[in-house]
């Protein structure tokens, strides 16, 4: 196992090795990493016993883990952190601001999740929040959800007031709207970090994006539905979206380029809205199949998967009908081991969560964190019960 041609010799050139190599890592592994991304500068006064305890893995896997960088031993490897530590501590005292400082290391970081989404990704997200702090008791994240169909987005954008007079850094899952984009601003404009995970609010002055490419997404998902049918298949794919989330506009924009250049005998029938309502989608889809007939089809890009899989349940169109979604969660694991679903494409949280909470740490340190795109996940029925 070797995650480097040549030894990091800085920080920064660390930091570039662990995100660079996680997608060549095992699950231990990106815990492992995700940690030593969130925690740089405390990583530097714990021992490699303490490291394991709070990553859930061996002592011996943390240094065989950072011999794979191309270090002697864990005695070198954190040699390059207190040195990074040391130079930080140094630079806050001249500037008298930025710079990690003893205190702040002392000092919890309190953050707010706050999701507008579908039920299934919300638990999602939360999840991953509340096992990222388990693991790193210097983060402590607040996680706060609301269901899109129950939420309006000015009610959200309160929300987001109330969570910034209450935390160091907000990751924030919202869609797009005037009221929610003033929120963010306002937010960002006292100096505090947000981070939009999974969709985006470009015009928002959020710090960083963190998630996948979803035009991408998108578009691996319409080359996945034209390779599944019947070469010179004709037919209609039904397209389900939901409210005004940045991530599902890239995903229809890249789903409709590739199906436009590469499966022209295709073609998207119509929009149906399911608000990321289980009962809504599920009426919508019968009605769209009473009116027109079943497609050759279905894109989800929205959440409410069960929704879709009841609907050809109650056609018996079970296994008739290619069905292609996002997100891995109960739901559509349990839709995919059952045949109905096809493909549904993921993320991994756990990363997203810790390059988001580096991304806060960045910028509190006076730092403009970068956007972080992550790797897109084809999960079926065969790789689905190992995430």
């Amino acid at each position: 196992m070797q995650f480097s041609r040549s030894k990091p010799h800085s920080a920064s050139e660390l930091m570039t090795t662990l995100n660079s190599a996680q997608d060549n890592m095992g699950k231990g592994g990106r815990r492992v990493a995700n940690f030593f991304i969130a925690n740089l500068g405390e990583t530097a006064l714990l021992s490699s016993s303490e490291v394991a305890t709070r990553c859930g893995v061996n002592a011996s896997s943390v240094v065989r883990f950072v011999q794979a960088l191309g270090f002697s031993g864990y005695r070198e490897f954190q040699s390059i952190l207190q040195q990074h530590l040391s130079k930080s501590m140094v630079d806050a005292r001249h500037s008298g601001v930025g710079g990690i400082s003893l205190p702040e290391i002392s000092k919890p970081l309190r953050l707010y999740l706050l999701a507008d989404s579908g039920r299934s990704f919300n638990e999602a997200a939360e999840a991953a929040a509340k096992n990222f702090s388990a693991q790193n008791p210097s983060v402590e994240i607040e996680t706060e959800s609301h269901v899109s169909y129950a939420v309006e987005p000015e009610d959200f954008a309160g929300r987001i007031r109330s969570a910034a007079e209450k935390s160091d850094g907000i990751i924030l899952v919202a869609r797009e709207h005037p009221a929610v984009n003033d929120a963010v601003r306002a937010a960002t404009g006292r100096g505090l970090p947000v981070i939009c995970l999974t969709t985006d609010l470009p015009l928002s002055g959020r710090a960083a994006y963190v998630g996948s490419d979803q035009y991408v997404s998108g578009a691996t998902a319409a080359w996945l539905c034209g390779r599944m049918l019947p070469r010179g298949t004709t037919g209609k794919v039904l397209f389900v979206c939901s409210v005004p989330f940045r991530c599902q506009q890239d995903r229809e924009q890249g789903f409709r380029h590739v199906l436009r250049t590469e499966f022209s005998s295709l073609a998207i029938d119509e929009r149906v809205s399911s608000n990321e309502s289980i009962e809504v989608i599920y009426e919508a889809v019968r009605r769209y199949m009473g009116k027109n007939g079943p497609p050759a089809a279905i894109y989800n890009v929205s959440g409410a998967n069960l929704g879709v899989g009841r609907a050809l349940e109650a056609e018996g169109l079970s296994h008739s009908i290619v069905f292609i979604g996002h997100e891995l969660n109960t739901n559509s694991r349990s839709l995919l081991e059952r045949g109905i679903m096809d493909v549904t494409i993921g993320h991994d949280f756990d990363r997203e969560i810790a390059l988001s909470v580096e991304c806060i740490r960045m910028a509190r340190q006076g730092v403009q964190p970068v956007n972080r795109i992550t790797q897109s996940q084809v999960f079926t029925r065969f790789n689905c019960a190992i995430f």
